[in-house]
């Protein structure tokens, strides 16, 4: 098992939170930055960001040496992208929109071994490209972190058959594409939203599956009872230190004047 997957899960199962952030940019220097910083996990976002495989593999490499461990959202909840990424490196993967217990199986498939699952075999380059005589293979199913994301409030309504679906590790919201599915697109504080988030998490906390959700208020997520927190995104980090440079700059000149 790898040893920072070993250390985020043995976090998780003494019940301490865990917290990390969203990587945006494809920039393996800014992720290298996120990777130093001290963050349990950082999701790399391949979902909604411009990125082609060999980025994707460079900005793996800058976690080298790092504790933190590298996680990333597919685009789709697509056997083959996970197979690819997990194939990279990768130690974990969040899927989008996976609303039923189906999807939540087919995620899970997708980041097994067999008998478990159906990923393929071809773990070149995490498995020391072949050199570590098939100890990779034998620890992933332990070792990789499926996260699935409820997107729909559907995942709400079926959330009962989804956390009894055996390997999910973790169990995040997304707010603002379920916010729809309730009749109030982008209106995150949305009474009926807030219902079926409130019931995913307490159901997956329930069922010992470690639930989150990634809003930017961390007292509202820890209040609703998130397990895994998110602290931003590296795009924010760079946003509010510029304008905070900008800020002061601006306010001594004007003293000076």
């Amino acid at each position: 098992m790898s040893k920072r997957t070993d250390r985020i899960r043995k976090k998780m199962a003494d019940g301490e939170i865990i917290a990390g952030i969203f990587h945006y940019l494809a920039s393996p220097m800014a992720a290298e930055i996120m990777a130093d910083t001290g963050f349990d996990f950082v999701v790399v976002d391949a979902e909604h960001n411009p990125f082609n495989p060999e980025t994707l593999l460079s900005i793996l490499l800058a976690f080298r040496g790092s504790d933190t461990v590298p996680m990333i959202r597919v685009p789709w909840n697509d056997p083959v992208m996970i197979k690819q990424v997990l194939d990279m490196g990768y130690e974990g993967i969040v899927t989008p929109q996976t609303n039923t217990s189906e999807q939540a199986r087919q995620a899970v498939m997708a980041c097994r071994y067999p008998p478990i699952g159906t990923r393929g075999f071809g773990p070149a380059r995490p498995g020391r490209y072949y050199r570590d005589g098939g100890e990779y293979a034998r620890t992933a199913n332990e070792s990789i972190i499926c996260a699935i994301q409820i997107e729909n409030v559907s995942g709400a309504h079926d959330i009962d058959n989804i956390v009894n679906v055996p390997g999910i590790d973790w169990i995040l919201i997304g707010r603002y594409d379920m916010s729809a599915s309730v009749g109030g697109w982008l209106q995150v504080d949305h009474p009926d939203l807030w219902t079926a988030m409130r019931k995913i998490i307490e159901t997956a906390n329930n069922a010992g599956i470690v639930a989150g959700l990634p809003i930017d208020d961390l007292q509202r997520a820890l209040d609703i009872g998130s397990k895994v927190v998110y602290l931003g995104t590296d795009c924010s980090f760079l946003q509010s230190a510029a304008d905070a440079a900008l800020a002061r700059f601006r306010e001594t000149a004007k003293r000076r004047q």
